[in-house]
């Protein structure tokens, strides 16, 4: 009973930062870390609000090679008389992103998720580079021109707004009574999110989606972990996220013999169904191993599959064309995440605070910006009934 009521105040505080399949994994910045189960006591309560930045002028394109930021889908090609105009094109990505998080558990282990990220994202100090044979004037030139003549600028964004919401409903149960192990611990959940975020802007070249891009999403997640010699918490994580298809005007090349890389002309109406995302993963936690104070050592493997392009009921060899687009093709990201953070609760204490910083370095992924992050969490307990 004494381990228990221990474990109760410990604990009470000891939820992760992050973001089970919410709007978490995105191709331009490293993945979020994924939480622990969550601690099976009758309506606890907690909100944990994160706030990090990163910054890059790197990708990694469809090869796994670090490449300049917008050659992500590979060398950008267009046509001037039939011949191929190659180029690069460097800038310099920024993103600050807050996350809030509000968890409430109910009776018998039910409980409810909420989260809304909140984001800003700059694309600045952009430079074309010519590498055909063509002059730098001719270059330019024609470059403004298929510009012009498909209502499209490449000028810097900054966009700052809301991404998508999540709520979800689930169940969590702790096992203690056991020999050799002080618990295991698993957490299902599932529900819906919302296209709460700003979507593309298809006339700006450099547009980014705050969320998934109007697109409704239906996430399910599994947590498990398992607890030894009273301080090491060893668990894993797996998610999807499913998404119903949307019909929208899209930029794309429906001809990638003549256009390839970021530079997408034609835009089309069509039913768009966006790839899965998926986030799995595995932690070491070193939990109040130095009174308040843990740390924890995770990797996770997230990633998009191929969205699909649907305008076959028009035009068959359209659509088996541009469905071959490598900026369609999906991608995928290993991450490192690093987050230490000290817990303020007392032993029965009904509210708590905790604090703590994280560093995500991207390990390694295809078509994705090399974005690292880094920041601070913020955390609120309360037991309501103990």
């Amino acid at each position: 009973m004494k381990h228990l009521l221990n474990r109760i105040a410990l604990l009470t505080l000891a939820m992760q930062l992050s973001l089970i399949a919410f709007d978490n994994p995105h191709f331009y910045r490293a993945t979020n870390l994924f939480p622990e189960p969550r601690i099976e006591h009758d309506y606890l309560g907690s909100f944990t609000a994160t706030l990090g930045k990163g910054s890059t002028t790197k990708s990694r394109n469809g090869n796994h090679k670090i490449v300049p930021l917008f050659d992500i889908y590979g060398i950008n090609s267009f046509p001037i008389n039939n011949i191929a105009i190659d180029f690069s094109l460097d800038g310099t990505f920024k993103i600050i992103e807050s996350n809030m998080l509000l968890v409430q558990n109910f009776a018998r282990g039910f409980l409810l998720y909420f989260h809304l990220p909140l984001r800003n994202l700059q694309i600045k100090d952009l430079n074309f580079i010519n590498h055909s044979t063509v002059s730098e004037e001719l270059f330019l030139s024609q470059l403004g021109t298929i510009l012009a003549n498909n209502n499209l600028n490449a000028n810097p964004t900054n966009q700052t707004g809301v991404g998508d919401f999540t709520a979800l409903i689930g169940a969590t149960h702790n096992y203690q009574n056991m020999q050799h192990l002080d618990y295991i611990d698993g957490t299902l959940a599932l529900g819906m999110l919302a296209p709460t975020g700003k979507t593309k802007n298809e006339h700006e070249l450099f547009s980014l989606p705050l969320g998934y891009n109007g697109h409704w999403g239906f996430p399910i997640n599994i947590m498990f972990s398992l607890g030894c010699y009273e301080w090491i918490t060893i668990g894993a994580h797996a998610s999807t996220l499913f998404f119903a298809p949307r019909t929208q005007n899209i930029r794309i090349n429906t001809n990638n013999d003549h256009y390839s890389g970021i530079l997408q002309v034609d835009l089309i109406p069509a039913s768009v169904k966006k790839g899965m995302i998926w986030d799995t993963g595995t932690y070491f936690k070193a939990d109040h191993f130095a009174y308040g104070l843990s740390f924890t050592a995770a990797y996770s493997y997230a990633g998009e599959r191929k969205t699909i392009v649907n305008l076959c009921h028009q035009d068959d060899t359209i659509c088996a064309n541009f469905n071959h687009n490598e900026a369609l093709k999906g991608w995928n990201m290993h991450t490192l995440q690093l987050y230490a953070e000290y817990d303020f609760a007392k032993q029965d204490s009904k509210v708590g605070t905790r604090i703590g910083i994280f560093y995500n370095y991207q390990l390694g992924g295809t078509r994705v910006f090399k974005t690292n992050m880094n920041g601070g969490t913020f955390g609120l307990d309360i037991a309501w009934d103990l």
